[in-house]
């Protein structure tokens, strides 16, 4: 079933857009909490720390550091210099117009901004067809990373730690990304560049990381090289961490788009009508943005120049978020999972084992050793979850069935593309050209994602499960040093004490239920096994029925299928299709798979079906959030079926049987949101175990908040050689066609 609903279109912001104005006249919008940057050598460094960990990463707001403009060295970030020391390096600048990727070099490009900025003016700026030209992504240049790291506190830039743990004498780690070896760290210290109508869509930052921007230069609106210039900024949309699932809801079910996919910039009026706080600021040359995890942004450039300088950074509290919400949605959406999260998880613990081995080197070095520790028993609480849900039953097979292949970080999931920390399931029959395997994440199987042939997958692991286990009990001792109390078990206890099957168990019992596909017959090369039972087709392909195969009949959508396709109620044994249970009741399939016990909707007296809801004593359940549907073909590899759910499928049909309460969807959203503040509550035991006293960031203020809660040579032609006839009158022109 495609996506029945509209579509919000692309709408650019004016050129004369008055910021403050807007601010000011719009009820859900606010200004961001800012400060000066010299209030951090005022106040001193821990209190800047314990702020940003406060307000941004705990708190959910974004925070913006001003004043680094008076540092910044204005011979080395300039246009000038980077046209001259880089204008002949080759990049690929981004045709937002066309969707297209464009080969440029950076000269080019600077040199063609005055052309791209002065087509727009605020009686032709919404024209679909004029050119919008982004240099996203681009390396950032050595000297400018070298004079910049001086420049930002230290425990913000980018892959901070100490050097060497046995010589450290202040033992922090600002980004745990570095932890990794250097050659599987993802390099994200990137450089943007861009023009009026310029624009980065709605997104969240990748694996629930902390984003950190700063515009080191930008135009100033005198003449260059002859022509006059537009000053340069860039207007950021913000929202809080704590409303990641309002504004999901709200973008999905409104906009018709999906925030986990960055596809689109929403509209002033979008923005205007949310249900959920809106931040705004202007970012001007030093201007230092901190972007809370998982909280929605969107960034559009004004003038004639922007040049930033942006990066992220991994934390204890973003590797969390990152392992609970957001891989767990980019696998949804196939989206590459560039930051090895749960190795971050595992080399971070044996960096911060040695730091706190050493001791605090004195005691003005107490506060970050308190500071290790708590982060040392957070990394060590998702270890343990890592290893739980890689933990096989206990009649596991023999080890000698399990093939080895020593961990370096470059296997990715087939399905998916998310990194895949040690275990997983490969096939030895779909080896293509090069020995391409194709291997699947447990978690993309327990889906339904593999290849056609479904079962008789085997194991692979990257790590001795001997030696992650002992690990965790090195760590778990060291723990026990500082901790007050018995906060952890030991592995086996903790195993022993889980009430739901580990995904590994899970894949082990469908290894054994799921059927296998000789590939190499014909007839089952004509098999559709998208297999999903809800739809609305009449003329649905069916596979040839397999006289052995046990057979029953969806409660819902009333087909029959193989019983690997069903989950039965340990109750009734009434039987539901895992596509009815994931559209209508948000169930996911290991829902039902993790438990032996699984009672079913009707049951439980909230099913939804046509008959049950002529039952005066069922109170069917209405669908918490709006789904899409993601065709992920483009991404998965071409070998991949969905043999569970057709993931395809929207679930706009129930969303229409409850009535659609698109209002009251989001209502519950933002009642959740305001009620708690989930990532604060994960923290708070931790601290209390460590005994690290509550901080104060009263010595920081934050300004107007309360306390804290041109050449003609073409070159390229990357830039349409008819915007050189443009003399400043634009009204008598007509939009030129890319």
């Amino acid at each position: 079933m495609p996506n029945q609903r509209p579509r919000a279109a692309f709408e650019p912001l004016p050129p004369d857009l008055d910021v403050p104005t807007l601010v000011k006249s719009t009820p859900n919008f606010e200004n961001v909490a800012r400060i000066h940057c010299d209030a951090i050598d005022a106040n001193g460094l821990e209190s800047f720390e314990k702020l940003v960990r406060l307000h941004v990463v705990l708190g959910g707001m974004p925070l913006v550091v001003g004043g680094f403009n008076k540092r910044l060295d204005s011979s080395i970030f300039s246009e000038k210099w980077l046209r001259g020391e880089h204008g002949a390096k080759s990049e690929t600048a981004r045709n937002l117009t066309t969707k297209s990727n464009l080969p440029l070099t950076i000269g080019h490009y600077l040199k063609n901004l005055p052309l791209l900025t002065n087509q727009w003016n605020s009686y032709n700026y919404k024209e679909p067809n004029r050119q919008r030209i982004y240099l996203k992504d681009i390396d950032c240049p050595e000297q400018w990373h070298d004079r910049l790291k001086p420049i930002i506190p230290p425990f913000l830039f980018y892959l901070n730690k100490s050097d060497v743990p046995e010589t450290s004498s202040n033992p922090r780690v600002g980004d745990l990304m570095s932890c990794l070896p250097p050659s599987m760290r993802a390099e994200n210290l990137m450089c943007y560049i861009g023009h009026e109508g310029t624009y980065t869509p709605a997104h969240q930052e990748m694996c629930a990381s902390l984003g950190q921007n700063i515009m080191v230069e930008a135009s100033d609106g005198s003449i260059e090289y002859g022509k006059v210039t537009k000053p340069g900024s860039s207007i950021w949309f913000m929202t809080e961490s704590k409303d990641r699932h309002v504004v999901s809801e709200y973008w999905t079910s409104t906009l018709g788009h999906d925030i986990d996919v960055e596809d689109h910039f929403a509209q002033l009026n979008a923005w205007k009508a949310a249900p959920f706080k809106t931040y705004v600021v202007e970012q001007r040359p030093g201007d230092f943005i901190l972007v809370p995890p998982l909280a929605a942004h969107q960034v559009w450039n004004r003038g004639t120049r922007t040049m930033k300088i942006a990066w992220n950074r991994t934390t204890p509290d973003t590797l969390k978020l990152a392992l609970d919400e957001a891989l767990p949605h980019a696998r949804m959406v196939c989206r590459d999972e560039q930051y090895k999260n749960k190795a971050i998880v595992f080399y971070s613990l044996g960096y911060c084992s040695s730091l706190l081995a050493q001791g605090p080197a004195n005691a003005a070095h107490a506060h970050a050793t308190r500071q290790l520790q708590e982060d040392f028993a957070k990394l060590f609480a998702l270890y343990t979850g890592i290893l739980l849900s890689e933990s096989f039953q206990n009649d596991m097979p023999d080890e000698k069935e399990i093939e080895y292949i020593p961990f370096d970080g470059s296997i990715t999931c087939s399905y998916c593309r998310s990194n895949i920390f040690n275990r997983f399931l490969t096939c030895p029959w779909c080896v293509g050209d090069e020995n391409d395997t194709y291997d699947i994440c447990m978690e993309c199987y327990i889906m339904g994602r593999s290849c056609r042939c479904r079962s008789r997958l085997t194991w692979v692991e990257q790590f001795s499960w001997k030696e992650l286990t002992e690990k965790h009990e090195m760590w778990r001792q060291q723990i026990q040093t500082f901790v007050a109390g018995n906060l952890f078990q030991d592995f086996p206890q903790a195993r022993a004490q889980m009430a739901k099957k580990t995904p590994a168990q899970i894949c082990q019992e469908q290894l054994k239920r799921r059927p296998w596909v000789d590939i190499s017959k014909p007839v089952y090369q004509q098999v559709d096994l998208s297999s999903d039972s809800e739809t609305s087709s009449p003329a649905r392909k069916r596979r040839k029925n397999n006289a052995n195969e046990k057979r029953g009949r969806c409660h819902i959508c009333r087909y029959t299928e193989p019983m690997w396709k069903l989950a039965s109620c340990s109750r009734c044994h009434v039987n539901y299709c895992y596509g009815s249970l994931f559209r209508a009741f948000n169930i996911q399939p290991q829902n039902t798979m993790e438990t032996d016990e699984w009672v079913c909707p009707k049951c439980e007296k909230r099913c939804s079906c046509a008959a049950c809801r002529r039952d005066p004593t069922m109170n069917p359940f209405e669908p918490t959030c709006t789904l899409l549907g993601h065709d992920t073909r483009a991404f998965a590899d071409p070998r991949s079926v969905e043999s569970l759910v057709d993931f395809r499928q929207s679930n706009i049909r129930w969303l229409k049987k409850a009535g659609d309460d698109e209002i009251g969807r989001l209502t519950k959203h933002q009642m959740e949101a305001e009620k708690t503040d989930h990532h604060l509550n994960n923290s708070t035991q931790l601290e209390e175990n460590l005994q690290v006293a509550a901080p104060s960031i009263s010595e920081i203020h934050l300004e107007g908040h309360g306390p804290i809660r041109h050449s003609t040579d073409y070159g390229e032609i990357p830039v349409d050689p008819a915007l050189e006839h443009f003399d400043g009158s634009f009204l008598t022109l007509e939009s030129v066609d890319q």
